[in-house]
């Protein structure tokens, strides 16, 4: 059964493949308890990839090609939860060498079975979600991803200015302290850096327009009397 999905639906908490024919198509028949997109045009697989944040991701080849691959490649490297599968041809063994080297996390031959395909995947979905965790809490609802360098509030992203994200990830690295300004800036901007330690007021200020319910009265990103800041997650 193919998916023809309209631009802008988004499922976050799925899987997506790209598929015409071969193993994908039987997928949604097989796997329960996931909800599984199977689309068979590119425009709709690359919106859905890009708004959707599916996590796992099945790219056949054809209907995708090189442009799409390394699309889905820029987005596995992009997101550290994300997991990549390429299915070609039995004949194409260079097509998915080369989406290995790109980074997929596994490139198979569309004569798999679709059993040994759903398997493959689940087991895929199963370590992604059980890999050590590198998020941290910073607020209601938000979570920083240290290794996606990335905010995201109930799973959707929210975007921050490069030294909002390490200001951000010095004062998640240690819930509950105290830092003074200069120390703020000698951790997210580098030692030795000769700016004027206010700047972190402004930084303070935008992360509490995007972290904060009431940015006027933080319940999360503090300030510390003739001191500093400090940041209180809420308990996981």
């Amino acid at each position: 059964m193919v998916d023809h999905v309209a631009a802008g639906r988004s499922d976050p908490s799925g899987w997506l493949a790209l598929a015409v024919d071969g193993p994908a198509l039987d997928l949604p028949g097989l796997v329960t308890g996931t909800p599984i997109r199977v689309v068979p045009d590119v425009p709709s697989f690359v919106t859905l990839l890009e708004e959707a944040r599916p996590r796992i991701v099945l790219l056949g080849t054809p209907p995708g090609g090189p442009a799409e691959t390394e699309v889905v490649a820029r987005e596995r490297r992009r997101r550290s939860g994300l997991r990549v599968v390429q299915v070609s041809g039995p004949e194409a063994m260079e097509v998915r060498l080369e989406a290995l080297r790109l980074g997929f996390d596994e490139a198979v031959p569309s004569s798999i079975a679709p059993g040994e395909l759903a398997a493959r995947l689940a087991l895929l979905d199963e370590r992604a979600r059980s890999r050590p965790g590198r998020t941290l809490p910073v607020a209601a609802g938000f979570e920083l991803d240290l290794f996606a360098h990335e905010l995201r509030r109930d799973g959707r992203l929210i975007h921050l200015r490069p030294k909002e994200f390490d200001l951000l990830a010095v004062l998640a690295s240690q819930p509950g302290r105290a830092w003074t300004r200069r120390q703020l800036l000698d951790r997210a901007w580098g030692h030795g850096h000769d700016g004027d330690p206010r700047t972190i007021d402004v930084h303070v200020r935008w992360l509490r327009s995007k972290l904060e319910t009431e940015p006027a009265q933080p319940a999360h990103l503090v300030t510390v009397r003739g001191f500093g800041y400090r940041l209180d997650p809420p308990r996981r």
